[in-house]
């Protein structure tokens, strides 16, 4: 087996505690091996933060590829800060079996609100959301406005703005038109002449067009109604946390990190970049630098597997997690998660008292910050140096 005796040791404890199970045990052909790691964290902050740190870092010092490092999560919602985190460092990756936060359609239509309260004139997000929610400006009167704009040289925006163009529709169109500029010009009014936070005006735009209401309209079951709003919440959530860094970040920064224009999927077997993937999609794949995040009650094991007395699944799920990495494991939990806008408190999972201690290493963030650096860190950083210096 590929994975080090390491890794396949600690699988094996695991999956030992599945009543009714067949025995089967994994050998590694690899002996010895990096200890597995099991790191404490604060928060979901940290913990995005920390794993970006650490692939950098490892790229830098070891010479990886981007393709190397693998962090698996067991749902949809526990990708947001890791996208965050590696896109304000600049390190590719690709989704494996969820759909990118920055791909859902209530983070894009909020995060194009967040683009016209800077520069109402980019005619993308404004013909984004010129009708989301709906506010009786159909298609025909973005197809008017762009054309008129095209006409004139100049944007969709200014358009709406000028008396001309808007006393050519009807007249509830041209009221729509008319209360879309006042609310769009009062809300960018509030940042740019009352000096209000970016992230509050944000936050009360989305709640005046009532866009959470008309957004979870179209859900079938609760759990898309709460996916829908913990997405609005975020992108608010987000702006918040990026403006809070300094005077220099705005909301165009902001944009900039997250790049709202995002590149399309490719073939992921094309995309290059560390892979984010769902525990259920990772089956099969095998990665040198595995992180596995979320080792907590409610997440792993789920809520509803707790409930249903179904732990063995998750077990397994852990399980085939764990044997992805080959080369080098880190598993994290979180001492509190941000939820629906609230700081939640968290759990460890029962499954790491499962776990034999022989190649464990339990640690926490502020352990790994506090230690002072290897020798093969000062090496890595007094070559670096020496290299930058000619």
């Amino acid at each position: 087996y590929r994975s080090t005796h390491a890794v396949l040791h600690t699988a094996n404890s695991l999956i030992k505690h599945n009543v009714g199970r067949r025995e089967k045990i994994l050998r590694s052909t690899r002996k010895g091996g990096d200890p597995v790691r099991i790191v404490a964290m604060p928060g979901d902050d940290e913990e995005a933060e920390f794993i970006a740190e650490e692939i950098l870092a490892e790229k830098g010092a070891v010479g990886r590829e981007w393709e190397d490092f693998a962090i698996l999560f067991r749902t949809n919602g526990q990708s947001r800060k890791l996208e965050l985190a590696f896109r304000e460092r600049k390190i590719p990756y690709r989704m494996v079996g969820a759909q990118s936060f920055y791909d859902r359609r209530e983070v894009r239509d909020v995060m194009a609100y967040a683009q016209l309260l800077h520069s109402p004139e980019a005619d993308v997000p404004l013909l984004r959301v010129l009708n989301a929610p709906n506010r009786g400006i159909g298609q025909s009167t973005a197809v008017l406005a762009t054309d008129w704009s095209r006409q004139r040289h100049f944007s969709v925006w200014e358009a709406l703005c000028d008396p001309e163009f808007v006393s050519q529709l009807g007249p509830k169109s041209a009221t729509a038109v008319q209360d879309f500029v006042a609310t769009i010009a009062g809300a960018k009014n509030r940042i740019d002449v009352a000096k209000e936070n970016a992230a509050d005006v944000l936050d009360s735009l989305v709640k005046q067009i009532e866009y959470q209401n008309w957004i979870e309209r179209a859900c079938k079951t609760d759990s898309e109604r709460q996916q829908r709003a913990e997405g609005i919440f975020s992108v608010v959530d987000s702006l918040r946390h990026h403006l809070g860094k300094g005077p220099k970040k705005t909301i165009q920064t902001f944009l900039d990190h997250s790049a709202l224009a995002s590149e399309k999927e490719d073939d992921l077997e094309k995309k290059q970049g560390a892979t984010l993937i769902t525990l259920h999609a990772s089956k099969g794949l095998e990665f040198p630098i595995v992180f596995l995040i979320g080792l907590e009650e409610g997440f792993l094991p789920h809520t509803r597997s707790i409930a249903e007395g179904t732990k063995d699944e998750e077990r397994r799920l852990l399980y085939v997690g764990i044997t992805r990495a080959q080369d080098q494991l880190t598993m994290t939990y979180c001492s509190t998660r941000i939820k629906y806008g609230q700081q939640t408190g968290c759990e460890a999972s029962s499954f790491i008292g499962e776990l034999d201690d022989e190649h464990l290493l339990h640690t926490s963030y502020d352990d790994i910050l506090g230690a002072a650096p290897s020798t093969d860190e000062l090496d890595n950083f007094f070559g670096g140096l020496k290299d930058l210096l000619g």
